[in-house]
């Protein structure tokens, strides 16, 4: 191998490995009780990562969400559910698990099945 094509692949290499180190130290800090992709209270424009804030009777304070169609769609932690359409809601094993005012219940998954998420 030339001393070019080398050096190329030296460089690539380790641009993906900070791309990965970037990609990894993100983890889940967005999902949760207090997250801004999944999981924490919201106004209209306070999610982040592509996530909506959605406002209703089972969501008070709203809750940051992304669209989703099947569980592949949603990040670790959380659950498609078909409220809204196919939304991620933050998973739970008991109502401690969620924030105020929020139990941990069983909701109708996606495509099929059911799941416990925080939701009122």
């Amino acid at each position: 191998m030339n001393d070019g094509r080398l050096l190329s692949r030296i460089l690539r290499i380790a641009l993906l490995g900070l791309m990965t180190t970037a990609l990894l130290a993100c983890g889940d800090g967005g999902i949760g009780n207090t997250g801004d992709v999944v999981g924490g209270p919201c106004t209209a424009d306070s999610c982040a990562g592509g996530s909506t804030c959605l406002v209703d009777t089972m969501l008070p304070g709203g809750t940051c969400s992304m669209s989703c169609a099947t569980q592949a769609d949603c990040p670790d932690g959380t659950v498609c559910v078909q409220e809204s359409g196919g939304t991620c809601l933050l998973a739970c094993s008991t109502a401690s698990d969620c924030r105020d005012g929020y139990g941990c219940n069983v909701k109708s998954t996606l495509p099929a099945g059911s799941g416990h998420v925080c939701i009122r």
